[in-house]
């Protein structure tokens, strides 16, 4: 049975400060997203006056050759239009993203009290951070997302702060 949250502040609790994501949110069963998590209509995309771009591949195997300045270009300019883009000739193996997908499956199926060990605000390590919305405390509306961000520095830090199934 979905829990029902009397007021915003148990909510909140349940998704930022237990750790429970907004995966915990969808496998307690609710049948609705929650207004905490519904933009503002003047903030909302509106899909008739919206831009349609194909995702422009950007090609990484020329960031080494003359035409660097114009993959730097290509970057900057899909990222500033469209905000992403598609990489290729990336040259990181098929098999290793595999691997991260697995990885990133492992550590949000997790207990949510196992997850929360990495909330940003109170990780062992400030280059590991568990979360929701990047600012959740100030936001309008939550972010319908959960991430991981895991910053390498070096092996020691990594092999005594990532979470094991990060490893």
């Amino acid at each position: 049975m979905a829990p029902s949250f009397k007021d915003g502040n148990s909510l909140f609790d349940f998704v930022v400060r237990d750790g429970n994501g907004v995966k915990g949110l969808v496998d307690s069963g609710i049948s609705k997203v929650p207004d905490q998590y519904i933009q503002p209509q003047q903030e909302r995309i509106d899909k008739q006056n919206g831009i349609s771009h194909e995702l422009p591949p950007i090609d990484l195997s020329k960031l080494d050759g003359p035409n660097h300045d114009q993959v730097v270009e290509e970057i900057a300019s899909a990222a500033e239009k469209l905000g992403f883009f598609q990489v290729v000739n990336h040259g990181v193996p098929v098999e290793l993203l595999e691997s991260l997908k697995d990885v990133a499956h492992k550590f949000f199926a997790q207990p949510p009290e196992k997850k929360a060990i990495y909330c940003k605000d109170v990780s062992p390590s400030p280059n590991v951070k568990y979360g929701t919305s990047f600012a959740p405390e100030k936001e309008r509306a939550l972010e319908w997302k959960d991430y991981i961000s895991m910053v390498y520095t070096n092996d020691a830090d990594a092999l005594n702060h990532w979470p094991t199934e990060c490893k």
